[in-house]
């Protein structure tokens, strides 16, 4: 099989590193795997040591030539929108016309099968790239991102006929109301790749000297862009009632990984109240899984995400997660792995009992709660089952061994 997948960027959020893991999968697998990313990203190199990867815009541009262009095809008003912001989708120069027609050429010469979409946002690649291939939509969404869309890449993922994945039943009930016909769905929660623990364990001295941890610190992590829908500002809140409440002899140390628009603001904040050397913020990091083998706690605090994947990846080195209820599919992870604990929404004083009472009962990494998640999260069954999809897709039984 030749499959095409695209992905919106090639930084290091959940989605772009679901996609690279899989593509590696796939290639491993035997598919002879092209990728299209919408934007250049730290991770590029990484996609393009797996697959031939191209860039669907590379620098964004839209002057008063394609403001023309555009308004003659019917359209002023996007044409305007262009002027004032050239990164929207479906904005284009006329050299990004030109670049675009130039994959969709390379990509029907080689002759592709299939597109996998890795989230809803690769709307306007598929429709402006026009080859005429079975689509499988992966939605890493919820409903508010799903209806912050354009009206036009949402309409696509509506009107469409082919099948979409969700990640959890939260987010298949999200598709539907926002008009998926049900039929079409299925689910597909995120993926993870299954660490060494044991290399990980050897790495326990070099993660303390980063992250300046004495050997009996107790830490608590989590990990996202650091900015308001991942609840970077619940999380410093719920750290700072642990520390507050605080009576053991161990000294509590928490730590965000990741970047993101509020982290300069959020080092601020925690450095007025005097917890630099408690709640650290150190931004974004190749591989999160090292500290999180020595992390005993994660603390999800976001306000709606349909799938954590942190809450895979910390599992999978046996640490067990603290997540609000009802946000999304956090809810479903633990409780269909028994893998932590729920709190009422953002309540912060919850949460934070829920630590110390978590923290106080721990032994050390829980290597059962690992292999459980491994035998269904891991990228291998993950991509296994997504390969069944493609090849129904696009013929079912002659794309079998």
């Amino acid at each position: 099989m030749k499959l095409l997948v695209m992905s919106h960027a090639a930084d290091r959020t959940g989605a772009p590193r679901s996609a690279l893991l899989l593509a590696q999968e796939w290639v491993r697998l035997g598919l002879d795997v092209r990728i299209l990313l919408r934007r250049d990203g730290v991770l590029r190199p990484d996609f393009e040591a797996v697959a031939p990867t191209e860039i669907y815009r590379a620098d964004p541009a839209f002057g008063v030539r394609d403001f023309g262009a555009m308004t003659r095809e019917g359209d002023a008003v996007l044409a305007l929108k262009c002027l004032r912001n050239p990164g929207r989708p479906y904005c284009r120069s006329a050299s990004e016309r030109h670049h675009v027609n130039t994959l969709a050429d390379q990509y029907r010469d080689w002759g592709a099968d299939a597109i996998y979409a890795n989230t809803s946002h690769c709307a306007d690649m598929i429709e402006q790239i026009g080859l005429s291939l079975p689509v499988l939509t992966h939605v890493r969404e919820m409903a508010p991102s799903l209806l912050a869309l354009d009206t036009r890449r949402r309409q696509h993922l509506i009107a469409g006929d082919g099948p979409v994945l969700a990640v959890s039943e939260r987010g298949r009930s999200d598709l539907v109301e926002i008009g998926v016909a049900a039929a079409r769905i299925a689910i597909e929660p995120p993926a993870a790749a299954v660490p060494d623990r044991a290399g990980l364990d050897a790495q326990r001295t070099d993660v303390e000297r980063e992250l300046g941890l004495l050997p009996g610190d107790r830490l608590i992590a989590s990990a996202g862009t650091v900015g308001p829908r991942k609840g970077a500002d619940l999380f410093i809140n719920a750290v700072q009632h642990v520390l507050e409440r605080s009576t053991g002899p161990e000294r509590i140390v928490a730590v965000w990984l990741g970047e993101g628009a509020w982290l300069e603001a959020c080092r601020a904040r925690v450095a007025a109240a005097g917890l630099a050397g408690r709640i650290l913020l150190p931004g974004a990091v190749a591989d999160v899984t090292p500290v999180l083998r020595r992390a005993e706690l994660l603390l999800c605090c976001s306000r709606e995400d349909p799938y954590p994947r942190v809450l895979i990846e910390a599992a999978l080195t046996g640490a067990p997660s603290i997540a609000f209820a009802g946000t999304g599919g956090a809810e479903e992870f633990i409780a269909e792995f028994d893998a932590g604990w729920l709190v009422p929404a953002f309540d912060i004083g919850a949460m934070a009992a829920q630590v110390g009472a978590a923290l106080a009962a721990r032994q050390g990494p829980d290597e059962a709660l690992a292999g459980r998640v491994a035998s269904e999260r891991s990228v291998q069954k993950s991509a296994a089952r997504l390969l069944g999809h493609l090849q129904d897709l696009v013929g079912g039984d002659a794309w079998r061994d």
